[in-house]
């Protein structure tokens, strides 16, 4: 299938850490010039080799911190005159600072995970915009996940963020589809790198080394061995049609070349679920 992406301009934000940087290698393998925008640069350079090596028709790291409001339209400004536009935006910065049951956290907790999963998307969504009006075409691709559909047990905000995430899609469909721009969005679920120390970045959830998620499978895993049992690492969890605990990166990162391709020309307001039928329980 050819997706028409070859030499486009693609951002992908949080782009060198494990969803992000699957997203950013399978639109290289498209051809596409991708610009990898997140905050580790040791990540960025191995996500831009990567990207290189799998067929990128160019690959650069661009190191920004988009929790600063003021960064997104300097990130927009700097690919612009770099590539002379921006052809998608894959939003893709977002994670969680907690697992605590709501009445437990405190408001700057949420309002940091406001900012990390909401505020990001609107500011560098805005910059992106511009550019994407003014040559009236373009592809947002946001993404995600199911707990903004079911909710998900200690992560109430995080749920909240990304049912927002989900209603911002739909809405800024209507608004922007009269100039040519669709915007869809990928909900998965449970997405982790095979390699966490080649895969994710310093700030990743999933780093082996202090990131929030690694540190709560690690605890499961632990309980699990003391009752004397298995780990239940990549097993059948309640509800999963797939059979697997953990989607793969490509999964995911290939759902979004999708809603980014031409053959997605039609598609806009949607959330395509990838989460090996978990949600059908």
């Amino acid at each position: 299938m050819d997706t028409g992406l070859k030499g486009k301009t693609v951002i992908v934000t949080g782009g060198n850490n494990n969803i992000g940087r699957g997203i950013s290698l399978s639109f290289a393998r498209e051809g596409a010039r991708v610009v990898a925008a997140a905050r580790d640069e040791e990540a960025g350079a191995r996500t831009v080799t990567a990207a290189l090596e799998a067929g990128a028709d160019e690959a650069v790291f661009e190191p920004v911190d988009l929790l600063d409001p003021r960064s997104a339209e300097a990130l927009v400004e700097r690919v612009l005159g770099r590539f002379g536009t921006v052809d998608v935006l894959v939003n893709n910065v977002g994670g969680n600072v907690a697992m605590d049951p709501f009445w437990e956290m405190e408001p700057e907790t949420w309002q940091a995970e406001l900012d990390l999963n909401l505020t990001t998307m609107f500011t560098v969504t805005k910059a992106a915009l511009r550019p994407m009006i003014e040559q009236r075409a373009g592809r947002i691709v946001n993404i995600g996940s199911t707990a903004g559909i079911t909710g998900d047990l200690r992560l109430a905000v995080y749920s909240a963020t990304k049912g927002g995430m989900h209603a911002f899609t739909r809405v800024l469909a209507k608004e922007v589809g009269p100039y040519g721009i669709t915007v869809n969005a990928v909900a998965p679920r449970g997405t982790r790198a095979d390699d966490l120390a080649e895969e994710t970045s310093a700030g990743s959830r999933w780093n082996p080394d202090d990131g929030i998620t690694a540190l709560m499978q690690r605890r499961a895993e632990e309980a699990e061995e003391s009752l004397g049992r298995e780990p239940r690492r990549d097993k059948t969890v309640l509800g999963s049609a797939r059979g697997r605990q953990f989607l793969r990166l490509h999964e995911v990162a290939d759902a979004a070349v999708f809603l980014a391709s031409d053959s997605s020309a039609f598609t806009t307001g949607s959330i395509l679920v990838v989460d090996g039928g978990l949600t059908l329980a």
